[in-house]
């Protein structure tokens, strides 16, 4: 142990970090992975006056050769019933910025900046003049590479098969489940479930 490090001892372990560092540390347990690096999503939040209809019905996708930064659009109020009664006649759009490989267009940008930005790309893919925000935000994460991408599927396998003989090693998050709630939430808890299991019997 070098000075300043520490060590602790443990039953089992669940490796629950994005996939770069999740495969430096599977590496120490001679588990060869070279998971895709994530890519960085940010999301800008626009609370409009309310809109007239829903011009892009509940959003829509951008292909990467149309002249705009944005990569897609959700008119979140059009898709959620629940969140447009929130909004008391507002509406809400999220803009999405950042693809596989590239930092997005927002990443520089101050939250002005930013949300102008969002404001003209928003017009750009609903045909329309959209109006001053009345609010905004802008948040930002890193995204796993989606199961759909070439040779991520084999590569998820490759970990399991990896891991499945050892009861004590568990490996959770989007980059081995698949991106989303509904990947990832379930696969956590059977994890959690084995390792129970292996524990306590139960």
């Amino acid at each position: 142990v070098q000075a300043g490090e520490r060590r602790w001892t443990a039953s089992a372990l669940v490796v629950a970090t994005p996939g770069e560092p999740a495969a430096m540390l599977l590496r120490g347990a001679s588990i060869d992975v070279a998971a895709a690096p994530a890519t960085t999503v940010e999301l800008v939040t626009l609370v409009l006056p309310a809109l007239q209809g829903a011009p892009a019905g509940s959003g829509a996708l951008v292909a990467e050769d149309a002249g705009i930064a944005a990569k897609a659009l959700t008119h979140a109020t059009a898709k959620w019933a629940w969140l447009a009664e929130a909004a008391s006649g507002r509406s809400v759009l999220r803009v999405s910025y950042g693809r596989a490989g590239e930092a997005p267009a927002t990443a520089a940008l101050d939250d002005a900046e930013a949300i102008a930005l969002a404001r003209r790309d928003a017009s750009a893919i609903l045909g329309i003049d959209v109006p001053e925000p009345v609010a905004a935000d802008r948040v930002r994460w890193e995204q796993a590479q989606p199961s759909s991408a070439v040779g991520a599927r084999a590569m998820q396998d490759r970990v399991r098969t990896a891991i499945e003989d050892d009861p004590t090693l568990e490996v959770v998050g989007a980059w081995i489940a698949g991106t989303g709630l509904a990947q990832v939430v379930p696969d956590a808890r059977a994890a959690a479930l084995r390792i129970r299991r292996e524990r306590f019997g139960g």
